[in-house]
């Protein structure tokens, strides 16, 4: 189940993405353990070192994820597979889209760690 989802759930917001562009695998490295990725009653945080922990109302799932590619991939335990991810990033209105297989988009804000 959680293995084939970025992880997060969509955001509605109204935001102008058209500053958005996809990113290098060296700036996803960058980017993702500096940020909370924000969703609707979601987060998701990403440490340097591989690790990723979704919430989701509360309640917190723990999994990995490496960048290939210029994609962002995610395991979700127990499945062993990776799910991957292309990453648009608008820089202005730190709205990140994950665009994943099918062109499947979800929209999270991109939101300082403390």
């Amino acid at each position: 189940m959680l293995g084939s989802i970025v992880g997060l759930t969509s955001l509605a917001f109204a935001s102008n993405t058209a500053s958005a562009k996809p990113l290098t695998s060296e700036e996803i490295t960058a980017l993702l353990p500096t940020i909370v990725a924000v969703g609707d009653q979601t987060s998701q945080i990403f440490s340097a070192a591989g690790a990723t922990t979704y919430t989701d109302r509360g309640r917190a799932s723990f999994g990995s994820w490496r960048v290939q590619e210029n994609k962002y991939c995610s395991q979700w335990p127990p499945a062993g597979g990776w799910s991957c991810y292309v990453v648009d990033y608008d820089d202005q209105s730190k709205v990140l889209t994950w665009i994943g297989f099918g062109d499947d988009r979800t929209i999270n804000r991109a939101e300082v760690k403390k």
